[in-house]
């Protein structure tokens, strides 16, 4: 920027700490935070959500409470967004610990606790723990509850296995008038699939757009196939694979090859492949598809020998899921692939985070919440 002539201000500062704790660089993010006090600019609660909000989406949960407790000691007073921002790590190591002391916090700090905004996260925390009871006791709080409050206990039922409250749930809030969305729907199939509501699962699929005004998208049909793959009806799904008007993407063709595996169907599985490799299924995730049949098998060799001869021979090339970062004036793709190594990283992390602070630190955490106000 001092290039340019132009001199960093609060916004531009914050943005640049945000960001590097998205990406998970707290040594970056406390760097900058270092240089923009050095240059006279003192930290607002604004930049201290930013750091809280950049770490919970790097997925960073210790730095993110490490960084809590810093801003707490100096004595600086969090308000929604703070709140907000940090109950998502609550959920990420399964501290309810952590989340009831921060509920506690936003009843000491006298907000508003039926505002859909908050009420909406404590639901989501309270899932991500386990305490199905406790989220509902928060909803029945709110008073004006939106449709984002609904999804949250909707498909905080369905993740604990409780289909018929999930979709009591649902029921009632159409009686209520309140007009669902994909992400409604998408909980609510989701709880049908993983519990065997088949008939209930694709009652509600097919009625989406005339009863509910939503159009269907990969993610409720990768619901549905995998419902109907869970449940042994592989002709079902491998219909609904033929018709589906959106690219197959590998998810979905898994499901269904998987359950071709479990119920003795490998025929069909084969079928869909023949029906691959002849052209009938003329979908830019035709490829996802062998790929992910050949992984369900395990037949290694052969299959990315017949893969590689069918790409060459249709001149198909699959273009690899990229991101975009800035470098210097222009925003640079970064393929995906190439940063799937990193990936099995992540659930060891987060078994990690769970042992980040001592019983000592955690209490130290917990009183300062408790007394600072």
């Amino acid at each position: 920027m001092r290039l340019e002539g132009l001199e960093p201000n609060d916004f531009t500062w914050n943005v640049l700490i945000s960001g590097y704790a998205r990406r998970g660089d707290s040594d970056g993010a406390f760097s900058l935070l270092s240089k923009m006090t050095r240059e006279g600019l003192v930290p607002d609660l604004v930049t201290w959500n930013a750091m809280i909000a950049g770490f919970v989406q790097g997925e960073r949960a210790g730095d993110a409470f490490k960084l809590f407790q810093d801003m707490l000691v100096l004595g600086v007073k969090p308000n929604l967004v703070t709140v907000a921002g940090l109950l998502p790590a609550c959920g990420m190591i399964s501290s309810i610990q952590r989340g009831r002391a921060i509920h506690g916090l936003v009843y000491r700090l006298e907000f508003d606790i039926s505002n859909a905004f908050i009420a909406s996260a404590l639901i989501d925390m309270y899932s991500e723990c386990g305490s199905f009871k406790e989220a509902r006791t928060v909803f029945e709080k709110i008073h004006n509850k939106n449709v984002a409050s609904w999804n949250a206990m909707i498909g905080c039922y369905g993740k604990h296995g409780m289909v018929n409250t999930s979709i009591q749930l649902f029921e009632r809030m159409h009686g209520e008038g309140i007009h669902a969305n994909e992400v409604t729907l998408l909980c609510v199939l989701s709880a049908c699939s993983h519990s065997g509501y088949v008939e209930k699962g694709l009652e509600i699929f097919w009625s989406m757009k005339e009863r509910y005004m939503v159009d269907r998208k990969k993610e409720h049909y990768g619901c549905v196939v995998d419902m109907l793959s869970r449940s042994g009806r592989l002709v079902d799904a491998y219909e609904l694979l033929k018709e589906m008007p959106i690219e197959v993407t590998k998810s979905i063709a898994g499901a269904f090859f998987n359950g071709c595996m479990i119920h003795g169907r490998r025929y069909l599985a084969e079928k869909i492949i023949d029906d691959v490799t002849r052209g009938d299924l003329k979908k830019p995730g035709s490829f996802a598809m062998l790929s992910a049949f050949y992984g369900t098998i395990g037949e290694g060799k052969e299959v990315r020998y017949n893969m590689k001869k069918i790409v060459e021979e249709r001149k198909a090339q699959k273009e690899p899921a990229f991101s975009q970062v800035e470098e210097k004036d222009e925003l640079v793709g970064v393929e995906i692939e190439k940063e799937n190594n990193e990936v099995g990283l992540k659930a060891e992390q987060q078994r990690k985070l769970m042992n980040k602070y001592s019983e000592l630190e955690l209490g130290y955490l917990l009183a300062l919440i408790s007394n600072v106000w």
